[in-house]
């Protein structure tokens, strides 16, 4: 068969069975072959800090944690102890879960469209920053936007007109509130999942007549139970957690700021390439136009992906919206997009409009893979978050080894601020116990649950500071919970020959 002409035919004019075969395969090979260049790719790149903070998660091991659920850490403990605790082992999950995205992205797009609707869908994920780098930097994100793609791909079944049906003991249905409880082990967001589930049956015949039997309030009970650990932590842990994420949010709020706005738009189209960013806010107008008109297909897509889109876009005037929060949105409008420009394919404009969104996103994802292995690549020095870690290490473990000889035990480090505590946790040799802001007046997040008494016991502190996140104060700071503090100097980390940040270094004596 000549498949020369597939990137010019929209996948009715092919034959339906040797398409389905030959979209599938290209599906499959692609898939493998990216997972092998990400495999081959995570050693060689030092861990991010987030990495690093939920790797100590993982040394932690919790029914919860204070800022995020557990999933995320589970799959790095389990992980690091198959393989190690170093840079494959941390990144593992995320690697096969971007094998696990592609391969559900595809048959959204297959089930909803055509198979080659499938692969253009997991062709334009995998073109993205966002979904990209999420394929190889763990974060709860990753296994997030895994659930979140499998409870759309349940949830085809149980309400569209052309379901398979839900099955002698309405399996479905469990196996998506398991799925939703799975997401909400993953990251909050997930709880979105919910009420657009609810919302999606309550419109289609099928879900309707769904919600008269026990079976979706029942897969409800299910999703609680698979995320009873994060209330189990939470209720005994004052609800530390959820107030985190609510009431401290609201907290962050002092009224309408324009640049935020600005900043959140210029990152998204950052995190989808700029020209698909534009294509998949049109498609949220045609698909909704669409689904107005009753089309089942649309308006699932709609509702799965529009009331995140909207929701984070109104809090962007208000709140910083970190690039990766909107992910989930995304997945169900690549399929909707796939789908448009699949039935579109035969015209000339289509093509080259879907082409262009892959070929600028995929340029945008390469740059952002090429950041840490080759210093020629433009970045901006201070946000080069996977270098210079191994060389603010080796700097630290010579004051280190020092104090110890001099004093007969090792200092306990303490890095102000997370990111820098977790970073040398991870590359210190011995990956020691490390510590933050709580021993010096701030509040350290999930590292204040971690400080025990017996980590100090006579022993002084060997402070570091990013000056990207400076120490208030300084050494005056240091002299309010120190007996007595001698600077031990600075030190510079590199991308190539060029500076990143420098980091302050303090020796601290019978800390208080």
């Amino acid at each position: 068969m000549d498949t020369s002409n597939m990137v010019r035919l929209p996948a009715s004019r092919l034959s339906g069975a040797d398409s389905a075969r030959v979209w599938s395969r290209s599906v499959l090979v692609g898939t493998a072959a990216l997972a092998l260049v990400r495999l081959l790719y995570v050693p060689h790149v030092e861990i991010a800090p987030q990495e690093a903070y939920y790797w100590q998660y993982g040394r932690h091991l919790a029914l919860s944690y204070f800022d995020h659920p557990p999933m995320c850490a589970w799959l790095i403990a389990l992980s690091t102890r198959l393989l190690g605790a170093h840079e494959l082992g941390v990144r593992l999950p995320a690697v096969l879960s971007g094998v696990a995205l592609s391969l559900l992205l595809a048959s959204l797009g297959r089930r909803l469209y055509s198979p080659a609707a499938g692969a253009l869908a997991a062709l334009a994920g995998n073109a993205t920053v966002l979904l990209g780098l999420g394929s190889v930097v763990m974060t709860p994100d990753v296994p997030l936007v895994v659930c979140w793609a499998a409870a759309l791909r349940v949830l085809c079944e149980l309400v569209l007109p052309d379901g398979k049906g839900p099955g002698r003991f309405h399996f479905r249905w469990y196996l998506l509130g398991a799925l939703c409880g799975l997401g909400m082990l993953s990251k909050y967001t997930a709880a979105l999942l919910l009420p657009q589930i609810l919302l999606t049956a309550l419109l289609s015949p099928r879900g309707r007549a769904a919600l008269r039997t026990p079976h979706p309030y029942l897969a409800v009970l299910l999703c609680l139970l698979v995320f009873s650990p994060v209330l189990v932590w939470n209720a005994t842990h004052g609800w530390a957690s959820f107030a985190f994420q609510t009431s401290g949010r609201v907290q962050q709020v002092h009224g309408v700021k324009p640049f935020l706005f600005g900043r959140y738009l210029g990152l998204q189209a950052v995190a989808v390439g700029p020209v698909l960013y534009v294509a998949l806010w049109v498609s949220v107008f045609l698909l909704a136009r669409e689904a107005w008109r009753g089309e089942p297909r649309a308006r699932l897509l709609s509702l799965a992906s529009a009331p995140g889109l909207l929701l984070f876009s109104a809090v962007a005037p208000y709140h910083w919206v970190k690039l990766n929060w909107v992910a989930p949105c995304y997945l169900a409008l690549m399929v909707g997009l796939a789908g448009l420009w699949d039935r579109a394919w035969s015209q000339l404009r289509v093509r080259v409009l879907a082409w262009s969104a892959v070929a600028s996103s995929s340029a945008l994802m390469l740059g952002m893979y090429l950041v840490p292995l080759v210093p020629q690549v433009p970045f901006p020095g201070r946000d080069a978050l996977t270098n210079g870690w191994r060389e603010l290490a080796s700097a630290v473990e010579i004051h280190r080894a020092r104090l110890t000889a001099s004093q007969g035990h090792a200092p306990l480090v303490v890095g102000w601020g997370y990111k820098t505590a977790s970073e040398l946790a991870f590359y210190l040799p011995g990956q020691p116990e490390t510590q933050s802001d709580r021993l010096l007046g701030g509040a350290g997040l999930q590292y204040d649950y971690w400080l025990e008494s017996e980590m100090l016991n006579g022993r002084d502190l060997l402070v570091v500071s990013d000056r990207r996140q400076p120490l208030p104060g300084g050494q005056e700071r240091l002299s309010a919970h120190c007996a007595s503090v001698e600077s031990l100097g600075e030190v510079t980390v590199h991308r190539g020959s060029n500076a990143v940040t420098t980091f302050d270094l303090w020796h601290c004596r019978q800390p208080r």
